[in-house]
């Protein structure tokens, strides 16, 4: 826009001057000052950065401010962590169920149970809890753990403070309250830990535990066929496997699992059960006195008389052999 006009000034500068016959210096004047004018303002060009082409590039704008992204499956806050497995030395696996007690699955679930003598452990939802408390009575009764799940399931990586210690310390009292036990394990809706859900579960003597294992039971699109395959491609040794007490098909999963499961060699436990257990340590075999050092061992050569003789000779016909140090039984 610039360059034509400045063209269209200069036209109407010089066309005057020629007609009138005027003097070519009008001319030259004309022609600095349009040099000028096509410099930038208030100073000379600036020089382009080296390595660019000067061709325009487009800059994307910058997002808007205060905008956040939407929480995660497993979000922690820095320096807050959940417990996500247990010791990988054991031979054993917890099965967890969210969003208990439900009227129709967890009964199926604890009848599958029985059958197979299988520990579980299920995080029970306030809101659930005080719907079907007899379904709650009837998981303490077969011996299963009671977890915290929050009072309403709140996302407490966007609630407030208040409002966090309410969800978890309301849920301990009201387990409390119709089951007469008390949770050890608490699991935060969506998996969101953040520094305040910590210090309270850190006060209310909660262990914060996660997943290693998510088999996304709750999608609509996954298949039982997928929560076994999702189990036996990722559990191992201390895994924690997450589940939801709310669909058939993931009942219809762990009947196909359990056995599996035995036949690795993985024993099915309560979540508390598998945080206590440790894995044996090597331990160097105890020795009797002894023992400390290979044995020497005569043997009397026989000179074909059955009878033992009544005393050694003096100077027996002997020989002797290296023993190998055994521990002790």
């Amino acid at each position: 826009m610039r360059f034509i006009s400045q063209i269209l000034f200069l036209k109407s500068f010089i066309h005057p001057c020629r007609n009138s016959g005027s003097s070519p210096v009008l001319t030259a004047i004309a022609v600095l000052f349009m040099a000028a004018w096509s410099q930038p303002f208030y100073g000379a060009t600036a020089k382009k950065p080296a390595g660019t082409s000067g061709k325009a590039v487009k800059i994307p704008a910058a997002p808007a401010l205060g905008a956040t992204s939407q929480p995660s499956s497993a979000m922690q806050t820095p320096a807050v962590r959940a417990i996500t497995h247990g010791d990988r030395g054991v031979p054993m696996i917890a099965l967890t169920f969210d969003d208990a007690p439900h009227p129709q699955y967890v009964p199926q679930l604890l009848a599958l149970f029985r059958a197979e003598n299988v520990q579980a452990t299920f995080f029970l939802v306030g809101e659930q809890l005080k719907l079907f408390p007899d379904v709650a009575r009837a998981i303490v009764a077969d011996g299963h753990e009671i977890g915290n799940h929050s009072l309403s399931h709140k996302n407490a990586a966007r609630a407030s403070a208040t409002s966090v210690e309410a969800e978890i310390v309301g849920m301990q009292r009201l387990v409390k309250d119709l089951l007469g036990v008390t949770p050890a394990v608490y699991r935060p809706p969506f998996g969101n830990v953040s520094a305040e859900v910590k210090r309270i579960c850190e006060r209310e003597n909660l262990a914060i535990v996660t997943w290693d294992v998510d088999t996304n039971d709750w999608r609509s699109g996954t298949t039982r066929e997928m929560i076994v395959r999702n189990v036996l491609d990722n559990a191992t040794s201390g895994s924690i496997v997450l589940l939801h007490a709310t669909h058939l098909k993931t009942v219809e999963a762990v009947a196909d699992l359990i056995p599996i499961l035995r036949f690795r060699k993985l024993q099915m436990v309560t979540l508390s059960d598998l945080l206590k257990a440790k894995s044996a340590r090597a331990v160097k075999p105890r020795l009797a006195p002894h023992q400390q050092g290979p044995v020497a061992l005569q043997l009397f050569e026989s000179s074909g008389n059955d009878k033992a003789p009544a005393a050694a000779p003096a100077m027996p016909s002997t020989r002797s052999i290296q023993m190998p140090v055994l521990p002790l039984p």
